[in-house]
């Protein structure tokens, strides 16, 4: 600590007297223009130090988010934040995992705010703040229409055989930076359809094949049965798994009135990924998703095809499945080895995504 002056003023010590003067052992031994010297000497020190503390609070304003817009880390996604100062290379493929908060209504008859998910396999080739993107289905989850009066909810389950089939979509995304980690990573909107062939131009808003009334649909030349792979035209619907039923085969439970094993649907999801790069393994941001179904017939269990009533009565639980307002979705995508297969990302999904 610091002895007081003796008479100097300006708070200057004898210790700073011997710093600036070092013949001297206190600041009543100067002479007159010594000391006023020192004092002149000590304010511009004082100044400086005042200067200093300034620049080091700015900086520690900045660095807890009180600087602009670049500076700021976004930490709402899985309760983790992003932290400056490393650099990434994302080249490779990826595991992603959406967790969508959804509103679900069935036709008005059920209403109300719940969770899905969208499990996807990724290859991300970069090239500077460029981002081609292939991306692949390896599970959808329908949400769950809980019906009153009944114990267990109505599921609609995609086998993910079916899921597998489909071929991957390319699309493009835009990264802030090619190497700084924290950067954000922006894709387009991607579309993936099952059980349909839909005009690529309208691709994502064409409305997707349905039963009318008679539990008629559009089907795809040269016959119902044709695989998708295989068939002609557009917006018409195709045998996604070759198993010689219409569209997708979705497993059906607790379907209420109408004992049900399986419903025949066009099914399309869409998604776009915004994010930030935590590392050169690590995206985490929100995903921007939708899933749609169009009911083209279903099968009652032991019983053969539906009539058209009981097609209607399932067009009629139908989920229409929006994103909850307010609530974003979020996604978390981990690199994984070359050629990872869906398979084997589900069964390593809760190392990949732990809760």
């Amino acid at each position: 600590m610091r002895r007081p002056s003796a008479g100097a003023g300006d708070d200057v010590s004898d210790d700073e007297a011997c710093d600036r003067y070092p013949e001297v052992t206190h600041v009543a031994a100067l002479d007159t223009t010594r000391r006023a010297d020192l004092k002149q000497w000590y304010r511009r020190s004082l100044m400086s130090r005042l200067a200093l503390l300034s620049v080091v609070l700015s900086s520690a304003v900045a660095a807890c988010g009180g600087g602009g817009a670049g500076d700021m880390v976004d930490a709402r996604v899985f309760g983790e934040q992003c932290r400056p100062g490393g650099t990434f290379d994302i080249n490779g493929r990826a595991a992603v995992l959406g967790t969508l908060n959804v509103h679900v209504n069935a036709s008005g008859l059920v209403e109300v705010d719940t969770t899905a998910e969208l499990l996807l396999v990724i290859d991300i080739v970069q090239s500077g703040t460029a981002v081609e993107v292939i991306a692949g289905g390896c599970g959808i989850d329908i949400p769950d229409v809980p019906i009153a009066g009944q114990d267990q909810p109505i599921r609609f389950v995609v086998p993910q055989s079916t899921i597998e089939s489909v071929a991957g979509v390319t699309g493009d995304g835009a990264l802030s930076s090619p190497d700084q980690v924290c950067a954000t990573l922006d894709t387009e909107r991607f579309t993936l359809v099952l059980g349909a062939v839909l005009d690529p131009s309208t691709i994502g808003t064409a409305p997707l094949p349905e039963a009318d009334a008679n539990g008629n649909f559009r089907s795809c030349p040269p016959s119902a049965d044709t695989t998708c792979d295989l068939a002609i035209g557009s917006n018409c619907a195709c045998d996604q798994e070759g198993d010689g039923k219409p569209g997708t085969t979705l497993l059906a439970y607790n379907v209420p009135a109408v004992n049900l094993d399986e419903v025949y649907v066009a099914l399309r999801t869409q998604f776009a990924l915004s994010g930030e790069v935590f590392s050169s393994d690590l995206v985490n941001g929100e995903i921007d998703a939708t899933i749609e179904l169009g009911i083209l017939g279903c099968n009652i269990a032991g019983g053969g095809a539906c009539s058209a009533g009981q097609i209607g009565a399932v067009k009629n639980l139908n989920p229409v499945i929006t994103q909850q307002p307010g609530n974003p979705s979020l996604f978390r995508a981990v690199r994984v080895p070359p050629g990872t297969t869906c398979t084997q990302i589900i069964e390593m999904r809760s190392e990949l995504f732990p809760r």
